[in-house]
């Protein structure tokens, strides 16, 4: 019998331990239970099978079941004796040596057996032995129990930490969207501010323009003068009727801060225009603040509002001059037109129409000056057209796929001043970087493949659905439409600056489809969600926005093409309203 009490007999047990797996393994020391495989030790002599106790229940159940049997056989011989014999009286046998005497013998109550004194002393040397072994058993369980406690209580540990962190996390998420929240309450509060100084700003030109009139004397004007101030101050008093009129409330159940009752005369013409006959001082558009009071200050109007094309998209200004028309031609992709429009901007005749037989859905449009080249990026068709600046078909790049120079839904498009096209690849989730003759990809930034990293031509930043791409200098500007941000790159990906947010608040994106830059690097983006055109500093500093929901002129239902002119001219495409504007 093994130690886990599992009995075998001697011939099987030997046979199991003289193979070659088990002595290979673990020597003459030790020996396997062939049925629970736990290891045992040789108390006595290693690798003797026949030193290990027997099973002393079992040896007293074979020996009591060949008593019974020996009983029968007698029992039957007597039966057929002729001659009675007499009776004698019983003689105790000894189970284990079988000794037949009238001696005294002891009877255990274990094992049900009578033995001699000689095998009740060996029988008593192996229950101490078999006790022995449970001892050790005992032991083993507790050590096992020990390290099943010290698993047990690590499990708590490592609960406990798990739980410290995920409220950690938590907590630092709490916070930071508390900052968030902060910030933004703060900004809110910095633009009812410099509206007031804005106000009371204005009201101090007007009475300093009172005052100077009147010690002046110009009695020959005061009829004009006076209609010019009563304009005036009637503009400033509605301003004054309106500040600070938005209820800012904080949502607990949403964790963000609503502004409810906004007064529409936030994108009216009124705020923002300038007054002829207030004497502010006005700084050159060659510095970034000149630039930076011009879109601040600046009453945009609507110069000219198309409505010739069925769901614009892509527009922009051939940088060519056409010999027929000297006034400068606007380009518009007419997305359901599946063609390009040509169109004279100051009176918006239809000059030309360019289109080929396997346009499915122009949409982006892009210029290069040094070859007079048209670049227009077809959605549904999962490539590029390229054209003459005269509309003649040249050449079709690319095709649809995942790889270096495939396509798939391409959107924005740009010329570099080196003349390689920067393209975004929107079903890709990436921008590429492009010959524009034969559409090489020369590198490629975005979520790109693995297999496509490991060449060196890539680098793997987050891109969600890029639906806009332009260039100032050497940075290139990107519209990450899927993640609502604005995003800078090197021309090789690497990320210089981002800036925007998700919401519906001033300076913040809802569905932004396009982008443009101008020749300052002051950065437009049309909002389709807001209905309107965003404009930001080259630092991502928010400037004003411009536009509002409606279908009537200076309003927007749905942004989808932006492009602004040298002079800092605004076109826009609307795709809901099937209109094309020009905002001056």
């Amino acid at each position: 019998m093994l130690q886990c009490q599992h009995t075998f007999c001697c011939a099987c047990l030997e046979a199991s331990f003289q193979s070659r797996d088990q002595k290979s393994a673990e020597g003459d020391d030790f020996i396997h239970c062939p049925t629970c495989n736990e290891r045992h030790e040789f108390v006595s002599s290693p690798g003797k099978i026949a030193d290990l106790p027997s099973n002393v229940y079992i040896d007293s159940m074979i020996r009591v079941i060949n008593q019974q049997e020996n009983n029968q056989k007698n029992s039957n011989s007597s039966t057929f004796s002729k001659v009675p014999v007499a009776a004698k009286e019983p003689k105790t046998k000894c189970s284990r040596c079988e000794t037949i005497a009238d001696i005294v013998m002891q009877n255990c109550d274990h094992c049900q057996q009578t033995l001699c004194a000689i095998c009740w002393h060996a029988h008593m040397n192996e229950l101490i032995v078999q006790v022995q072994q449970l001892d050790v058993q005992l032991n083993l369980a507790k050590e096992k129990m020990d390290h099943k406690m010290i698993d047990y209580k690590k499990r708590f540990i490592e609960m406990d930490t798990c739980v410290k962190d995920y409220f950690a996390e938590r907590v630092a998420q709490l916070t930071k969207h508390e900052q968030s929240l902060l910030d933004e309450s703060q900004k809110m509060l910095n633009d009812g501010l410099c509206a007031h100084e804005l106000v009371v700003h204005k009201i101090r030109c007007l009475r300093r323009q009172i005052g100077d009139n009147t010690v002046a004397g110009a009695h020959g004007n005061l009829v004009q003068l006076f209609l010019n101030l009563h304009k005036e101050i009637s503009i400033v008093f509605e301003e004054i009727s309106h500040w600070g009129e938005e209820t800012i409330l904080f949502d607990k159940k949403h964790v963000k801060i609503d502004v409810i009752n906004v007064p529409s005369h936030g994108n009216s013409p009124k705020e923002v225009e300038p007054k002829k006959d207030i004497h502010v001082e006005r700084l050159p558009l060659n510095s970034h603040d000149g630039v930076y009071n011009f879109y601040k200050n600046h009453c945009f109007k609507t110069k000219l509002r198309w409505t010739k094309c069925h769901r614009p998209v892509g527009v922009g200004m051939a940088p060519w001059s056409n010999d027929r028309q000297k006034s400068p031609q606007l380009y518009i992709a007419g997305a359901e037109s599946k063609m390009v429009f040509v169109i004279n901007k100051v009176n918006g005749d239809i000059v030309q129409r360019i289109s080929h037989d396997d346009m499915v859905y122009p949409n982006g449009i892009a210029f290069d000056p040094a070859s007079k080249e048209l670049f227009v990026s077809d959605k549904w068709k999962h490539c590029i057209f390229v054209f003459s600046s005269n509309g003649t078909y040249l050449r079709q790049l690319c095709s649809k796929g995942n790889l270096e120079g495939y396509l798939r839904a391409p959107e924005g498009i740009t010329v570099a001043p080196n003349g390689t096209l920067f393209v975004c690849d929107t079903g890709n989730d990436r921008v590429q970087c492009l010959d524009p003759v034969t559409g090489y990809m020369f590198s490629q930034f975005g979520r790109i493949l693995k297999d496509q990293l490991l060449k060196g031509t890539a680098r793997y930043v987050d891109l969600k659905c890029p639906t806009g791409v332009a260039i100032f200098n050497d940075e290139v500007v990107v519209l990450d439409s899927g993640n609502r941000r604005v995003k800078t790159f090197t021309t090789d990906g690497e990320k210089i600056l981002e800036f925007g947010q998700a919401g519906s608040l001033v300076g913040q994106f809802q569905y932004p489809e396009v982008v443009a830059v101008d020749q300052s690097g002051f950065i437009l983006v049309g909002d389709g969600g807001n209905a309107r055109i965003s404009i930001y500093r080259p630092n991502g500093q928010f400037v004003r926005a411009v536009g509002s929901r409606g279908d009537s002129p200076g309003k927007f239902n749905w942004i989808s093409g932006l492009y602004v002119s040298k002079n800092r001219e605004i076109i826009a495409c609307d795709y809901k309203n099937h209109s094309v504007q020009v905002l001056e």
